[in-house]
């Protein structure tokens, strides 16, 4: 029986599931949401507007939409709140929550939240992925520990996004984007369709965009000559590096091995004199013509999403994906290398020399890369009696086709020259009779992948402090990747594939409780064990311990500690992924401080083996004002990790002592290719202290008449009714005040101290990532590399000691204006202990400004009534890098590298964006 088989029975069974009790009914926008109790749905449906009294026991109803668990959000926004970021939709939300959704504690820094909708797992990003922001009632953020209870693993930050209970829009979007320096103006187009009604809802998106070249000619690149020996006129060099000739040297004064030809040598012979004028100096002519500094590319993509109850017991998803991207890079001129025999007509010298040239054939040096990725995915949620239960299955097909040019075959060309043909001037025009187009490379590779997951959540039994709550994962999933790659010539297919079977437990248990009254005086703590194993077929069994507390003595502040023992296998893609050579790649060899063109090998390493990695985090959340919505977080983090998966990086010393097969060089000591697979290291450890607050503020004094209105001008309970932003409200509490989970007094209008109409709102985040330690060990018995004192494996930079990142804005009526920056330390990058050049990497901070105009608030009806076509729309103007900032590299001797010019680092620079996003109906 095959996954999907499995997958579709499974989703059949829980449709037809008679014994399933009903989920909690969502809320309307214009009463207060209705909750079913989740012990016993016979009992009486309560109104979420505050405590209810029953036989004298206080009952405080969950909202709509709450995750499981305990844990409270460590952030909440509602509708006022996400309008003030002015974002299109909810990828481009969650973008510019970066800095409050990253997670310090995952294999990957870059690596996203943990989605969630209503509470519930999703099919996929691509459910949610285009739906604007306008559709969200809340948006909350909660800490990793949270993703247990999902069947996820404790290394990502949750994101739970509770949509509106009824929305209805047809949104079409425009932009482009500029880069002020010239060379590039890159244009977007879109258009997404959302309807939610009650239990039914679907969307539907659609985005083009197109990003031109940016070529080398376009920014101030210049190309230096030392480890260039290619040039469109030609260079000579003596054989095996040795000198050239006597008499040249003679002349020249010193010794000569290596000397550009001169302009004489395109219509025939040139005299020495004309070489000792080119003495050991390399001809460099202009080829930024030739070689792009970002590819030119197309995407569409289509994806859309379908929801709604099968009955009363049962919610089905069914969303998919379709992206076709295409991307042309161009990679320079191919070179070509001849012998100059001395008896040449063109030849002055009384040694055979060897000669270098580029031959100006256009696009002979190019890649193609064509990707077409298929995703249809499915979730299924509902509740087994006191449980509630969760079937997610997914398939994703991805092809790519990667096509390389291998230049010119001009076999014909060099034995000519070699032949001492008279009619060939190797450093003239060539006829293109003596060479012709190589064949191309060309890696081909399919990668498929289907998993289904069945997750069950419910609470085992009754503590005194709370139940037992249990969360438990099964799952299976089949990935395979088959590749075939031609390499001058030469066909190589591989394939992998890799069955996994998963199963993965966890348990809170609550040891006290200040809402159950169960030694109140020490607040809500609670502990969490989980547990989890894979089973792969290629590399055997993954284990996964880890444990955790979660404490919050008094409302104020929580404390969550954790600890996680975790096994990781390497992706397919990392093992099978093909064999992709690239030429004329430009790279900085520290052992020699030059600069050089290299051909660069990227793809799979079957040889890597399993990581075995031990996390431990303490994380604070601390609110000390009750009226102010100001919040601290920090968070430790400590990991250790053995047999490391990193993808190859920087050519050091060290790297090259340890790798030294990875590296190829000629006689001369000059770098000409490396083997750029990923690879193991021995060992590495990193420790760091993430801190930063989180401060909302109104400005203004509100509407006359608002404090006891919803925040959008309804009744009590109306929309915007249910509550503000909230931060880190204790385990076990409804996080809100007297009038209820977040409402002020008698239940109706944001709690004091939160926007409320007529207002603006305020918005100031800043977080601080410090390093204490990031070391590795490449190979047992090699030197430990800290990466915060001169050791690297970025090509880029060493690693930043301190990091800062800052995000800020202000609206009110519609207007807003919106900045970020991020400010990076200076970083160093020792050359070795061998001579070679040390680098120096300058501090960076760079700065991003946003602002728009939103004309659907009544504030803006005037506007709307002049320009008619504004009515429903969104117009905004993003700076991105205003201040034009890029890092500065130099060397020992203040020398910048050619690999490092600016332009290279950030070939864009500063840009700026305009959008128009306008609501249809």
């Amino acid at each position: 029986m095959t996954l999907s088989t499995i997958l579709l029975y499974g989703l059949a069974a829980a449709a037809l599931d008679p014994t399933a009790a009903a989920s909690a009914s969502p809320a309307s926008l214009a009463t207060p949401p209705e909750v079913v109790a989740e012990d016993d749905q016979k009992k009486p449906q309560v109104k979420d507007e505050g405590p209810n009294e029953v036989e004298g026991l206080t009952i405080q109803a969950d909202p709509r939409g709450k995750v499981e668990g305990n844990i409270e959000p460590e952030i909440e926004l509602n509708e006022a709140e996400i309008q003030s970021f002015g974002a299109a939709s909810i990828g481009e939300l969650l973008t510019m929550l970066t800095p409050q959704t990253t997670s310090t504690r995952g294999r990957d820094s870059s690596g996203g939240p943990v989605l969630l909708v209503n509470g519930r797992r999703i099919s996929g990003f691509q459910e949610i992925q285009g739906v604007p922001p306008e559709a969200i009632e809340r948006f909350q953020i909660l800490p990793e520990e949270v993703a247990l209870s999902y069947g996820y693993k404790a290394d990502q930050r949750v994101v739970n996004i509770i949509l509106k209970k009824n929305y209805n829009a047809l949104m079409a979007q425009a932009q482009a984007t500029v880069a002020t320096d010239g060379g590039r103006v890159a244009p977007g187009a879109g258009g997404n369709r959302v309807h939610i009604n009650g239990d039914r809802r679907w969307n539907l998106d659609v985005q083009l965009s197109h990003d031109p070249y940016l070529l080398e000619k376009d920014r101030d690149i210049v190309r230096a000559p030392n480890g260039q020996p290619f040039d469109l006129v030609g260079n000579i060099s003596g054989l095996n590096g040795g000198e050239i000739d006597p008499a040249l040297s003679a002349l020249a004064g010193g010794a000569v091995t290596f000397a550009g030809a001169p302009v004489a040598t395109q219509a025939g012979k040139a005299s020495l004199a004309d070489y000792a004028a080119n003495a050991n100096a390399y001809n460099t002519g202009d080829l930024t013509r030739d070689r792009s500094l970002i590819s030119r590319s197309d995407k569409a993509t289509l994806r859309g999403s379908y929801s709604r109850d099968l009955n009363k017991q049962t919610q089905l998803t069914v969303s998919g994906n379709l992206e076709d991207t295409s991307s042309h890079a161009l990679l320079g001129l191919p070179g070509v290398t001849f012998t100059l025999p001395s008896a040449s007509p063109f030849s002055p010298f009384a040694n055979t020399v060897t000669g270098y040239r580029y031959i100006n054939a256009a696009g002979t040096m190019a890649r193609d890369v064509d990707t077409l990725r298929t995703q249809l995915s499915a979730a299924a949620n509902g509740r087994f009696k006191d449980w509630r239960w969760n079937l997610t299955g997914d398939f994703d097909r991805t092809k790519t086709d990667t096509t390389t040019g291998r230049g010119l075959d001009a076999s014909a060309f060099q034995a000519a020259v070699a032949a001492g043909d008279p009619t060939v001037n190797p450093f003239g025009a060539i006829s293109s009779s003596l060479y012709k187009t190589a064949a191309a490379d060309t890696a081909h590779s399919v990668s498929t992948s289907a998993s289904a997951e069945l997750v069950l959540n419910g609470n085992l039994f009754q503590l005194p402090a709370g139940p037992l709550q249990t969360t438990v994962k099964v799952g299976a999933n089949s990935r395979g990747l088959d590749s075939k790659t031609v390499r001058s010539g030469v066909t190589t297919t591989r394939d992998i594939t890799r069955t996994t079977e998963s199963f993965q437990g966890s348990f809170n248990l609550p040891l006290t409780s200040t809402r159950q009254d169960f030694l109140a005086k020490a607040g809500d703590l609670s502990v969490n064990v989980n547990l989890g194993y894979d089973d792969l077929s290629d590399l055997g069994g993954l284990t996964t311990l880890g444990g955790g507390l979660n404490w919050s003595p008094i409302k104020k502040i929580s404390f969550i500690a954790s600890y996680t023992d975790e096994e990781g296998a390497p992706t397919t893609n990392q093992i099978n992924d093909p064999l992709v050579v690239t030429p004329n790649v430009s790279v900085f060899d520290f052992t020699t401080g030059q600069t050089v063109l290299i051909t660069r090998t990227d793809g799979g390493n079957a040889a890597l083996r399993n990581d075995n990695r031990q996390v431990q985090k303490l994380g604070v959340n601390y609110k000390p004002i009750d009226k102010v919505e100001l919040t601290f977080n920090v968070t430790y983090t400590r990991s250790e990790t053995k047999n490391m998966i990193a993808a190859f990086p920087a050519i050091t010393p060290d790297l090259e002592a340890a790798f030294p097969d990875r590296f190829t060089r000629d006689s001369t000591g000059r770098l000409l290719a490396i083997d750029a697979r990923p690879v193991n290291f021995a060992s590495a450890e990193s420790e760091n202290i993430r801190w930063g607050f989180n401060l909302f503020k109104p400005i203004g004094k509100p509407t006359p008449g608002a404090m006891g209105r919803g925040r959008f001008g309804g009744g009590p309970g109306g929309p915007g009714g249910g509550g503000g932003m909230r931060f880190g409200g204790p385990p076990g509490g409804g996080g809100g005040g007297p009038g209820g989970p977040g409402g002020g007094p008698g239940g109706g209008g944001p709690p004091m101290g939160m926007m409320r109409p007529g207002q603006g709102l305020f918005q100031l985040s800043v977080y601080h990532t410090w390093r204490l330690t990031d070391e590795l060990t490449i190979r047992k018995g090699l030197p430990v590399l800290d990466q915060l004192d001169g050791a690297a494996i970025s090509a880029r930079a060493g690693q930043a000691r301190h990091e800062v990142q800052v995000q800020g804005g202000y609206f009110k009526d519609g207007l807003g204006m919106r900045f970020n920056g991020t400010w990076k330390a200076s970083t160093w990058v020792d050359g070795g202990a061998t001579g070679g050049q040390t680098l120096y990497f300058s501090d960076l901070a760079t700065v991003g400004v946003n602002v728009f105009a939103n004309f659907s608030v009544p504030a803006r009806k005037k506007a709307v009534d002049k320009f008619p076509i504004l009515k429903g729309a969104q117009v905004s103007l993003n700076f991105e890098n205003l201040l034009d900032a890029k890092q500065t590299v130099r060397d020992q001797n203040g020398v910048t590298p050619q690999a490092y010019q600016k332009d290279y680092l950030d070939p864009l620079g500063r840009t700026v964006r305009i959008s128009f996003r306008k609501l249809l109906s």
